[in-house]
């Protein structure tokens, strides 16, 4: 091989070299893009919450959780976010969902009932998330605006401010927004995905009985505390099958007459269970089904008649991925047929 030709191949391996070296470059900064930009990745990405009037910024993810209800527990739960809680409260007797016990061992509880501002603060939460308002009152001494002057971001749940109808889908779209709050959106959709194909699953199977009419029991003795229009628990009855007999009352939890109940005749009454453990089952199902029968103004309706009464457990009747189960549970009871 000659001078020329030696060095003519030395400037070609150069410029080889030279052209990798750039496709590396190249390739690692499309990389780091992918990372930064793909849903999957866990990093916080900027995101505003609009929540019951109030807008919050997020450019990283919570990393000290406080969830001050068992739905919005149990959403924590659901995508897996047990490591950012260190924090909940609010349960009053009611078991956690079965398939977020071993989950929820690991969070401390701050209180049975909602905890003091003092109590909060003791756990050092940069997130305070709340299904229903009781979880922000000045009662509970601590509101939104009190944490927000703390440097505390919260959330509450729609659902505790619908002034309409709200459906099964905002519980997906609670999830999506949790998802994207605390960065993990794929985890999110994929519980999205599994609990719409069980409310889907439901639907088809009881979607060809016709919907049986349904009064919900709450509370109550000269009057009955029941689910509106405007409640979850109004939606989870119409996927569960059913027609709730006070869906046209534009409020989440009205009092009612027994005389408006025995003239909507409900083909079913609903009775909602309080809790799970002795000292929060007062009045429990039993108690309240005496009450019922000793009311003469619905002794003549068709669910009294004929015996026809069901279940719901409080927390399955709330707002959060739990509610699937309340769907199935009370499915099987008002459709019994489609559902053997």
């Amino acid at each position: 091989m000659n001078a020329r030709t030696d060095h003519t191949s030395t400037r070609t391996r150069r410029m080889l070299c030279l052209a990798a070296a750039a496709l590396t470059l190249v390739s690692a900064a499309c990389g780091q893009a992918v990372s930064e930009s793909s849903p999957s990745s866990s990093s916080a990405q900027r995101f505003t919450d609009e929540s019951c009037g109030v807008s919050t910024d997020y450019s990283a993810a919570p990393q000290r959780a406080v969830t001050l209800t068992s739905n919005a527990t149990e959403t924590m739960l659901e995508l897996g976010l047990q490591d950012k809680m260190v924090g909940t409260a609010y349960m009053r007797g009611r078991d956690i969902a079965p398939q977020y016990s071993e989950a929820y061992s690991k969070v401390p509880i701050l209180s049975a009932e909602q905890p003091t501002m003092e109590q909060l603060l003791a756990a050092s939460p940069d997130f305070v998330y709340a299904g229903y308002p009781d979880g922000f009152s000045e009662k509970t001494g601590h509101t939104r605006d009190q944490l927000r002057q703390k440097g505390i971001k919260t959330h509450l749940t729609p659902e505790a401010c619908a002034t309409s109808p709200v459906g099964v889908d905002s519980i997906y779209t609670e999830l999506t927004t949790l998802g994207a709050i605390f960065g993990v959106r794929d985890r999110a959709q994929e519980s999205v995905n599994a609990l719409k194909q069980r409310v889907d699953a439901v639907k088809q199977r009881v979607g060809k009985d016709k919907p049986v009419s349904i009064f919900l029991y709450a509370s109550g003795t000269d009057k009955a505390l029941t689910a509106g229009g405007d409640s979850m628990a109004n939606a989870l009855i119409e996927a569960a099958g059913g027609t709730n007999i006070f869906a046209d009352v534009n409020q989440r939890w009205p009092s009612v007459s027994w005389e408006q109940v025995s003239q909507r005749n409900p083909d079913i009454i609903l009775i909602r269970e309080e809790g799970t453990t002795p000292q929060y089952q007062s009045p429990s199902v039993t108690q309240k089904k005496q009450t019922l029968e000793g009311i003469s103004a619905i002794a003549s309706t068709t669910a009294m008649t004929q015996g026809r009464f069901a279940t719901v457990t409080l927390s399955q009747g709330q707002p959060g991925p739990y509610s699937v189960d309340g769907i199935e549970y009370m499915a099987k009871q008002f459709h019994p047929e489609a559902s053997s």
